[in-house]
């Protein structure tokens, strides 16, 4: 809550000097004059003006004799008071700020034997509007000084290019970062010159152009390609906003931001996923030409020696065979996940009833398996082949690691203003706690491979997708009695 001291910016007893700190020349000629006003009007023999900041009253202005006051004296005072007391009249008003805050007191004394009357109230009230005025005009121009000072630093301290033009293009204020870009004998020439003065008619239309269209569209931004006058270039993202001053005047302030270093490093990140998908993708099938040969051989070696070799060799045999299945598998699983950036995003209205049945044609589900659809047939809005590919590798997950005779799925769509909340229920073993984080990296499995054959890339998968759309996928369980996958689809 304001109080007093935002006007006098002190709350300790002031001095001559101390008082010319707070107010400006004009504002103690004012108040001068308003005492001085009071006592020839009022025939008074002092005035006083008093500032109430927290402690003891602080006497801003003084003429005449001294009027001694304690903070006792002036309190409860909401009001315009009169007291005669031996032989002097003192008047005492409080000063009531626009923001209905005491700022202190108006006082002066003068011989008990004249009265203060209707008239000279009505005078006194409107030279005491007056000195409010004054003081809320001060407080004003204070906190403008104080804005303006800040905005200042700011700007001086933001090493983006940042400058201000007029609406005939040509630059009234420019920031040290701004200026910093020209040599030393010239940054004193950049104040109200456009920049292109030298430049031919073509090139300076094209360089104002982005500056024309914040002028008369109020906005603009654009990436360009900037040159400094050493003949350097960096790429810039640079927004220009029009605005006007109290009179009416047009401005733009320009702010460029130097994005070449971001740029390079898109880049990079660019180039290595590239080059990451490309290694994936020829790893994953320069490696599965050799694999299926591999397999083909084996099998054709224990089919023509199931006769001849022992029952424990064939067994070794079936174990080599699998193995190659589930390199088969892995293979299959990295190349996939390696395509997800790319995976086509294309938005479709689906209900969860029909991404169940698309999917139940895909995978291979026992035949005891239950699953429940809870959605009443409701479309939602997503991309249909990410979203099926995460549904499929949960189900596929809850399918795998079920130990029920019976397993049981439950496929509900809860209600959410942000998200579509999908939560995939089962009737499995359950995860511990602990294992929450870990199930969803890449190559984890919680079970050995001979027990559960998979490649430990499913859950990544699905999450992947996920937070590409911008999602999260949370899991709870006790680690006895199944667990829960929540995945959050954002709305589009």
């Amino acid at each position: 809550m304001p109080n007093a001291n935002n006007y006098i910016r002190k709350t300790s007893r002031l001095d001559d000097m101390q008082r010319s700190l707070f107010f400006d020349s004009e504002v103690q000629i004012s108040l001068g004059n308003f005492v001085e006003l009071v006592i020839k009007i009022f025939d008074a023999t002092a005035c006083s003006i008093l500032a109430s900041p927290l402690q003891t009253p602080i006497e801003l202005c003084q003429r005449g004799s001294k009027i001694t006051l304690t903070k006792d004296d002036l309190k409860n005072i909401s009001n315009t008071t009169v007291n005669i007391n031996s032989n002097i009249l003192r008047v005492v008003a409080p000063i009531n700020l626009t923001s209905h805050v005491q700022f202190g007191w108006i006082v002066f004394e003068r011989q008990s034997d004249i009265a203060f009357t209707e008239k000279e109230k009505s005078i006194f009230s409107t030279l005491k509007n007056g000195l409010i005025n004054q003081l809320a005009l001060r407080r004003r121009l204070l906190e403008a000084t104080d804005n303006a000072e800040l905005q200042l630093m700011i700007s001086e301290l933001n090493k983006d290019l940042v400058c201000i033009k007029d609406e005939h293009f040509k630059i009234v204020y420019a920031n040290d970062t701004f200026k910093n870009m020209y040599p030393e004998n010239m940054q004193n020439n950049i104040i109200g010159c456009t920049t292109v003065e030298n430049y031919e008619d073509d090139k300076a239309k094209n360089f104002l152009a982005q500056d024309k269209i914040a002028l008369h569209c109020g906005f603009s931004q654009i990436v360009e390609n900037l040159c400094r006058p050493n003949g350097s270039s960096f790429i810039a993202d640079t927004v220009k906003r029009r605005f006007e001053d109290r009179l009416g005047s047009l401005y733009i302030l320009t702010v460029s931001k130097d994005i070449a270093e971001k740029e390079q490093l898109i880049n990079k990140i660019e180039a290595a996923h590239s080059e990451l998908d490309e290694f994936t993708s020829i790893a994953s099938h320069d490696l599965r030409s050799p694999l299926n040969a591999i397999k083909r051989l084996l099998e054709w070696i224990s089919d023509d020696c199931k006769d001849l070799l022992p029952k424990e060799h064939l067994e070794n045999f079936q174990l080599v065979i699998n193995r190659t299945n589930r390199m088969q598998v892995l293979l299959e699983d990295l190349l996939s996940y390696s395509r997800i950036n790319g995976c086509d995003g294309t938005l479709a209205n689906i209900s969860l009833d029909a991404i169940y049945l698309d999917i139940k044609e895909l995978l291979d589900l026992p035949k005891t398996l239950a699953v429940n659809i809870n959605a009443n047939n409701q479309l939602i809005t997503i991309p249909v082949i990410p979203f099926k590919i995460v549904i499929s590798n949960l189900i596929s997950n809850a399918v795998k690691h079920n130990d029920k005779k019976s397993p049981i799925i439950d496929i509900s769509l809860l209600p959410d203003k942000n998200y579509y909340v999908i939560e995939i229920k089962d009737n499995g073993p359950g995860i511990e706690p602990k294992y929450f984080s870990l199930i969803f990296k890449l190559f984890q499995t919680l079970q050995s491979r001979d027990d559960v054959e998979g490649s430990g890339i499913g859950l990544c998968i699905a999450k992947k997708h996920i937070m590409n759309y911008g999602g999260k996928i949370e899991v709870t369980s006790d680690g006895k009695l199944g667990s829960t996958f929540t995945v959050y689809w954002p709305k589009k």
